[in-house]
């Protein structure tokens, strides 16, 4: 790691008033030496640069509550070291830009018994390969277009129904094109149409192992959209309106759920600011066709929706305390044995939900499917480096007699009511380094609800208590 010496630069006054004459310049302030970055240590041209990543995790969870898991002969527990390191690679020659990215997700410990799937696991993978066009001005003085072409991760708005996920070990990305244009007053519009990438492989024994094996799209599988922020509709308030279509069919050597569907959402933000309140209001319709799983032939009516309500405030006092009340409603199927000839459950499509509704890993007791979750939050800065998160959640299913998918957990009759449970969670994150080295630990306690203590589906195992602690490294 290169030294960064302190200097002082002085200067001194010439031809000024005679009353300034005997008086030396101010020293000015040493600048602060940066984050220290891989690229810069190589002798590299000014239109590259190359960042990195590694992250480790180390998860615990005492009482799985899924009930796909065979009980192991010991105890009811779970546990698994998580790794990813990327590597990106970001070129840009006046308004020609490319990105060349890999990840390699890895897990070591886990077992047969694990929740593991390809959210853990995608060894040594592109996420992202793809060159564009970026130019100012285009459409008028100010603006910004970005276009490109090739695989690539996206955001859209607060990441709760396309995401590049950031505490899932492995992220979604997409094979296609992407296009968006910003005014010089940060409203945009953006517009894709995409293929989005399968994760492989997928079989137990293959992620048990940190098998490679090439990702790959599907033209049987297409996700298009587009998505539109009006920066400041009201006054201090961005207002977002979207419209999403996913359109899906089973192929060779790919099962699906036959998906066409359409979601129309609009989302609503007043950002925390000190002293003041603060708001989310975001709303999502879905309807088109889908079956109800990758193994059914009935075609369905998919009628669903999903709610978010937020409102905040942040004191004006040290730490900047804030506290959040929350409220979130996913529907469930009205009719799981389909007599209705509709699917109801909302569908997150390619959404992320770990800063809303805790750690996911081995956890991710909650999620946006069939579930009513009124919750509050309070967050602190002791210190610049340092951010603390207390969490508390009521968990309900919006539908009695749909499943709730975090657990796979099922009465049909509804005779074991919608209690699911509450959750509560703490996160204590540190910037020991700042710009390159974190440390980030948390844990969190589903107290088990009489849906799960009295569901004959269930696992039995009461309440579960979840800890991880993760390092992140960037260079």
């Amino acid at each position: 790691m290169p030294h960064h010496g302190l200097r002082a630069l002085f200067a001194c006054a010439l031809a000024v008033p005679p009353s300034f004459a005997l008086q030396a310049a101010p020293a000015a302030a040493p600048a602060k030496p940066g984050p220290w970055r891989l690229g810069e240590q190589v002798p590299l041209p000014e239109w590259l640069k190359i960042t990195g990543t590694q992250r480790t995790r180390f998860e615990y969870l005492d009482g799985q509550f899924r009930a796909d898991k065979p009980p192991k002969f010991y105890d009811d527990s779970d546990h698994l070291f998580a790794l990813r390191t990327t590597l990106r690679a970001d070129a840009k020659l006046e308004s020609f830009v490319a990105t060349a990215e890999v990840m390699d997700s890895r897990q070591y410990e886990a077992d047969s018994g694990s929740a593991l799937d390809t959210t853990t696991v995608n060894a040594a993978e592109f996420v992202q390969a793809f060159v564009g066009y970026e130019g100012k001005g285009v459409l008028r003085e100010g603006d910004k277009t970005t276009a490109i072409v090739g695989r690539h991760t996206m955001d859209l708005g607060n990441r709760r129904l396309v995401a590049r996920n950031d505490f899932r070990n492995t992220t979604n990305n997409f094979d296609g094109v992407n296009l968006l244009w910003e005014s010089k007053s940060k409203d945009s519009l953006r517009a894709f149409y995409t293929l989005p990438v399968q994760r492989l492989p997928s079989d137990l024994d293959s992620l048990l192992d940190n098998d490679v094996e090439l990702d790959e799209s599907n033209r049987h599988v297409q996700f298009w959209g587009l998505y539109g922020t009006l920066a400041e509709l009201f006054p201090k308030v961005q207002t977002e309106l979207y419209w999403l279509e996913l359109d899906e069919r089973d192929s060779a050597g790919l099962a699906t759920a036959d998906r066409e569907l359409t979601t129309l959402g609009l989302r609503s933000v007043r950002k925390p600011a000190k002293g003041e309140l603060d708001f989310e209001l975001e709303s999502a319709w879905q309807f088109g066709s889908s079956h109800s799983d990758t193994t059914s032939t009935t075609e369905l009516d998919h009628k669903a929706r999903f709610h978010h309500l937020e409102a905040g405030y942040t004191f004006d006092a040290a730490w900047k305390p804030r506290l959040a009340l929350q409220y979130d409603v996913a529907t469930g199927d009205e009719d799981p044995d389909q007599n209705d000839v509709e699917n109801n459950r909302f569908d997150t499509l390619f959404g992320a939900r770990r800063w809303e509704f805790g750690p996911t890993g081995i956890f991710g007791a909650i999620a946006r499917a069939n579930v009513v979750s009124p919750g509050w939050r309070v967050t602190a800065n002791p210190t610049d480096a340092v951010d603390l998160m207390f969490a508390h959640r009521l968990v309900q299913l919006e539908s009695d007699k749909d499943t709730w998918t975090p657990g796979g957990v099922k009465d049909a009759s509804g005779a074991s009511g919608n209690d699911v449970g509450q959750m509560v969670e703490f996160r204590l994150r540190w910037n020991v380094l700042p710009g390159n080295f974190s440390i980030d630990t948390g844990v969190a306690h589903l107290f088990a609800g009489d849906f799960l203590d009295s569901n004959p589906n269930a696992t039995g195992n009461g309440d579960t208590n979840y800890v991880y602690i993760q390092t992140l490294l960037s260079f």
